[in-house]
């Protein structure tokens, strides 16, 4: 018997998603804020850092507050959704074996990497057109993080070579700074790095700000023409 996904359409995730997407974004501000008094000066770059990230706990406890309901709706969201799950969740499953380093991994900037595709995975299984306009705006900080800094980074670093912001960009991952430390990579050594970049510019850098955004416009849209 072929089995129909979109007869779970309506299903109601609510009391499975909130509770694992606000424990994974929100134990993330532990290890930022560990930082913040051990490692990092308090500079303006990284507070503004640590003050993004720490919006997107807060968004979904907000929503959860709300008593915003969250279904499964099957799209091509969604798939992105299940197939975000199931590859981070294979990646996270390497960090937990016997004599692994967590407390490290916890501490480091490796626990977003892994985790927080994890959380969005479970958020875009969701009906995202029930989410309140004012409330994608705790998410709009990310997004415009991602865009001007991030993308803007990328672009400067493999055309220019260069940094427009502080932050990761293009050969950051690969741990050079240019096209000829690049080349004179091993064939391992390059593909762990582009491995790395993807994992950020197909989540962070472009997904989850393509998403953000959309939402934000079309629930912009729609109270426009509710006002009409």
């Amino acid at each position: 018997m072929r089995l129909d996904i979109s007869r779970l359409n309506n299903t109601d995730l609510t009391k499975i998603v909130y509770p694992i997407i606000i424990l994974i974004t929100g134990l993330y501000i532990i290890p930022n804020l560990y930082k913040l008094a051990t490692e990092w000066n308090w500079g303006p770059t990284y507070i503004l850092y640590t003050t993004i990230f720490t919006l997107i706990p807060v968004f979904f406890i907000c929503l959860a507050l709300k008593k915003v309901g969250l279904k499964f709706k099957w799209s091509v969201l969604s798939v992105i959704g299940i197939i975000l799950i199931i590859v981070f969740s294979i990646e996270a499953r390497g960090h937990f074996y016997p004599g692994a380093q967590l407390l490290n991994f916890f501490l480091t900037s490796g626990w977003d990497h892994t985790f927080f595709p994890i959380a969005f995975g479970f958020f875009f299984l969701c009906d995202l057109s029930v989410i309140p306009r004012k409330f994608w705006l705790f998410l709009l900080p990310l997004a415009l993080m991602a865009i001007i800094t991030a993308d803007l980074n990328v672009i400067a670093n493999v055309f220019f070579e260069t940094n427009i912001f502080p932050g990761p960009a293009f050969f950051h991952f690969f741990g050079v700074s240019n096209w000829e430390g690049l080349h004179a990579l091993s064939s391992q050594q390059f593909i762990n790095g582009l491995r790395e970049f993807l994992h950020e510019f197909l989540t962070f850098f472009t997904l989850f700000p393509i998403v953000i955004i959309y939402y934000l416009l079309r629930k912009e849209k729609t109270n426009q023409f509710s006002q009409s």
